[in-house]
């Protein structure tokens, strides 16, 4: 019975050391790892062996240049996300204008009359989207002749 506990000591004790090393070794990134591997460090020359610490600044770099990469990924979703919705907003607003009274309207007259110039302009002006610099016209010209139907 004593044998059994001196290995459950032994065992949790190998543990621990081995817990506290792998945090000691993991707690600082500059720390060389030692070789253990005799032949190497020997035939090795002397320049190699010793391998300089990151300095600081190259680490504030990377830090900065990861925080730069987040924030133009953001600022790109952040686009993105815009983009689409303006996407929508045209595709909806040009559903509606497709089915107006007034684009069904002359999309119909075209069916049945021989004016197909001036209707043409009475279609594009009623079932397409006009522009954003002639949209306010056209909101306008719409709310007049809704209106004037009513």
């Amino acid at each position: 019975m004593e044998q059994h506990v001196k290995m459950i000591i032994g065992g949790a004790v190998l543990f621990l050391l081995g817990g506290i090393s792998v945090y000691l070794l993991t707690s600082r990134p500059d720390a060389a790892i030692p070789s253990n591997n005799t032949q190497s460090t020997q035939t090795a020359p002397a320049a190699e062996l010793t391998s300089p610490a990151p300095s600081s600044a190259a680490t504030e770099t990377s830090i900065t240049d990861a925080e730069s990469f987040y924030e133009a990924a953001e600022a790109r979703r952040e686009q993105q996300l815009a983009d689409k919705a303006e996407a929508d907003r045209l595709a909806k607003l040009t559903a509606i204008k497709e089915r107006s009274v007034e684009c069904k309207f002359w999309k119909q007259q075209q069916k049945t009359s021989s004016a197909a110039a001036k209707i043409e302009e009475k279609i594009i002006q009623y079932c397409t989207l006009q522009t954003s610099s002639s949209d306010s016209t056209s909101s306008d010209a719409t709310s007049e002749a809704t209106s004037s139907i009513e």
